[in-house]
């Protein structure tokens, strides 16, 4: 498992395409392979636009859901590693 980088702002990679099928969510780079993405982590991966850092993007999740940041953030860290070992965001300053 990837850790998040201190400082680091996660960017959705180009190329990368969102399909809604019938309310089912997947994530494609050329149509042909697809991963499925529940909403929350769809939710997560909308935010990834390499200005809003993990503390931003999880106070934003938090207030949505009406939890606590702390409660949130093993949740945005852990999604956005995973994101991130699928090469659908990146890292950036």
């Amino acid at each position: 498992m990837l850790i998040v980088p201190e400082g680091k702002k996660p960017l959705k990679v180009k190329g990368l395409k969102i399909i809604d099928q019938l309310g089912t969510l997947y994530a494609t780079f050329n149509g042909s392979n697809l991963w499925q993405l529940d909403r929350v982590v769809y939710g997560v991966l909308n935010m990834c636009d390499g200005r809003k850092t993990v503390d931003q993007i999880t106070e934003i999740l938090a207030k949505r859901i009406f939890h606590t940041p702390e409660d949130v953030k093993p949740v945005v860290e852990k999604t956005l590693s995973e994101l991130a070992e699928m090469k659908f965001i990146e890292w950036v300053e």
